[in-house]
């Protein structure tokens, strides 16, 4: 490829794909497909992500880049990431990748076998010069809808004591499951008296309502805002939470209120929350939550939406009606609530086995900030795999809990996640999702 001086910023490409997928025109979208022949794996892996991020919103681009990607195939380095991203926009324009795939075949470049299993939707294996198969790391033959999932389905969980565990069945959805709509009642129309009588003192409930024929379940609350604040801070809070519920692994605001305390009516899945569940789970299935969630956090975070309060608690599971063998669809709760309402309400509590060092001792670990949200994300990995939380020292997690019963690449992870000091985890979550892709 053209070589330059400068090698490109992985979480660059990675954050400008996924924030503004549209601000991408042709040419734009040919320079990040001639990342692909970049000698950077690093690169590579972050142009091939990018590219499923903005074809997914144009999916038109794969056509007038089509001459680009023909270039990226008839490079033996490149081949390989340039047919496994192809497999994927597939998904997003068939006909376009199918001529590229028959070109490729017509030139010599891949056999028919392989074009075959490309647009079928299969991510292709990697090939040594002599001919023998490796595989990427953590990508041999993933679905594109199943993104790093697959390599870890042969993988026993382990528990605790060493012993395997059987492996979660079931497999991604093929589709997020759908949201509730925004209501805009007072409280007492979302309490039906039952409801407030069996609730008795109780701020938390959960209720079910219909719409548009659709049945969803939620959790209303009520709260004390903390000392110091007032409605304001709350709506605020309520107002960036809705900013970013248009992602699939965020949680819906379906109402909120001030009067007679602040209140909040908030999406919950019938299966309940990740606290509710029976874990620990495959290292397919934890995989595939935690890209999810991973993947909202970094979403609200370009946002300029920190959480502050990430643990397995605020995950609620939302099942796919029409699939009953699809795993449960994760989203995120609870956003910004725990700088308005305090560390000690049903609203922002966090168990001190899940809370980061900095929500413990600020005057020794910092404020809460986005590497907080990093050090959540690696509790609920460690919750999914596990089924616990791990055992901490003066705020150090055990090392032994981590890396026991845990898949190798997967406990690097989490390590790294879960590290006491802040500067010691990962940088951005587009870091942290790397690696858990690699």
């Amino acid at each position: 490829m053209d070589r330059t001086d400068l090698t490109p910023d992985p979480n660059g490409l990675l954050e400008a794909a996924l924030t503004d997928p549209e601000s991408f025109d042709a040419a734009r979208t040919a320079r990040v497909v001639a990342q692909l022949e970049h000698d950077d794996e690093e690169v590579q892996r972050a142009a091939s992500w990018a590219l499923r991020f903005v074809s997914a919103e144009t999916p038109e681009l794969v056509d007038a880049c089509a001459g680009r990607f023909r270039r990226a195939l008839r490079d033996p380095a490149a081949r390989s990431v340039a047919l496994r991203t192809l497999a994927v926009l597939d998904d997003h324009n068939q006909e376009a990748v199918a001529e590229i795939i028959d070109g490729a075949v017509e030139a010599g470049l891949i056999d028919e076998s392989l074009a075959i299993r490309t647009v079928a939707g299969y991510q292709p294996p990697e090939f040594e010069s002599g001919g023998s198969v490796i595989a990427d790391e953590g990508d041999e033959a993933i679905s594109p809808t199943e993104p790093a999932v697959a390599a870890d389905r042969e993988e026993s969980t382990g528990s605790a004591d060493g012993e395997d565990a059987s492996p979660t069945p079931g497999h991604p959805p093929n589709e997020p499951p759908a949201k509730p709509p925004r209501l805009d009642r007072s409280l007492t129309e979302h309490r039906s008296r039952e409801a407030a009588e069996a609730a008795g003192d109780s701020d938390a409930e959960r209720i079910q309502f219909a719409t548009s024929g659709r049945e969803f379940t939620a959790t209303c609350r009520r709260g004390v805002i903390a000392s110091g604040m007032h409605d304001d801070a709350f709506r605020d809070a309520i107002e960036r939470w809705r900013r970013i519920d248009d992602h699939d692994a965020v949680a819906r605001v379906v109402d909120a209120g001030t009067r007679p305390v602040p209140w909040l009516v908030s999406e919950r899945g019938a299966p309940g929350l990740l606290t509710e569940r029976e874990t620990p789970v495959s290292p397919a299935e934890a995989r595939w939550i935690l890209l999810q969630i991973a993947d909202a956090v970094q979403y609200a975070h370009a946002a300029g939406v920190l959480h502050g309060a990430m643990w397995p608690g605020v995950i609620t599971a939302v099942n796919a009606v029409e699939d009953p063998d699809a795993w449960a669809f994760p989203r995120v709760s609870d956003w910004g609530l725990r700088e308005v309402f305090g560390p000690e309400t049903t609203f922002s509590e966090i168990p001190d086995s899940y809370a980061a060092p900095e929500h413990v001792a600020p005057d020794r670990f910092g404020g809460v900030d986005t590497a907080t949200d990093i050090y959540g994300l690696g509790m609920i990995g460690h919750e999914l795999l596990t089924g616990a939380a791990p055992t901490r020292d003066d705020g150090t997690v055990h090392t032994r809990d981590v890396v026991t019963g845990i898949p190798e690449g997967l406990s690097t992870v989490l390590l790294k996640s879960l590290r006491t000091a802040k500067m010691e985890r990962y940088a951005s979550v587009a870091a942290f999702k790397r690696d858990l892709l690699s």
